[in-house]
């Protein structure tokens, strides 16, 4: 199975967030798959992945958020990465803003797969030092070195 840095492009990492709001941040990040080919759409990506979000809040704290949903007419796990220095309100379990949002779009029946990225992603965040350095990244590749990096620990 791919690593979660093979999964992410440089080119859906945005480092700052234009958006200030739950529902443009997701639809900004859409937007970046989109841009780089790996979506046939935008709106209805947007629409699936703010249905999940009505089912419970993916803000899962510490200044983290994980939007995810499993969706018809992709064929691959994809992942899209944003950063906000000011933080977006995103419903969190903290109820404190989201810094690092990666938002997580996988093809239906393939659970497994689509968990674990999702799995591996949170541990890794969990860590502060890991949290703290992408915050300081300046180039969207570095984003993917830090993940590649943790992967290899």
């Amino acid at each position: 199975m791919d690593k979660n840095s093979d999964i992410i492009d440089a080119r859906c990492v945005t480092l700052d967030i234009a958006a200030r709001e739950k529902e443009d941040v997701i639809t900004e990040l859409v937007k970046l798959l989109y841009d780089a080919g790996r979506l046939d759409g935008v709106e209805r990506y947007v629409e699936e992945v703010l249905a999940r979000e009505k089912i419970s809040s993916t803000g899962i704290g510490q200044g983290i958020a994980l939007p995810h949903r499993l969706v018809t007419g992709v064929n691959e796990i994809m992942i899209a990465v944003g950063r906000s220095a000011k933080g977006i309100p995103f419903d969190s379990v903290d109820n404190k803003p989201a810094h690092l949002v990666f938002l997580i779009i996988g093809p239906q029946g393939r659970n497994n797969e689509y968990l674990k990225v999702l799995s591996r992603l949170s541990s890794h965040l969990n860590d502060r030092s890991f949290f703290e350095a992408l915050m300081r990244v300046e180039e969207p590749e570095d984003v993917i070195l830090l993940v590649k990096e943790r992967e290899n620990v």
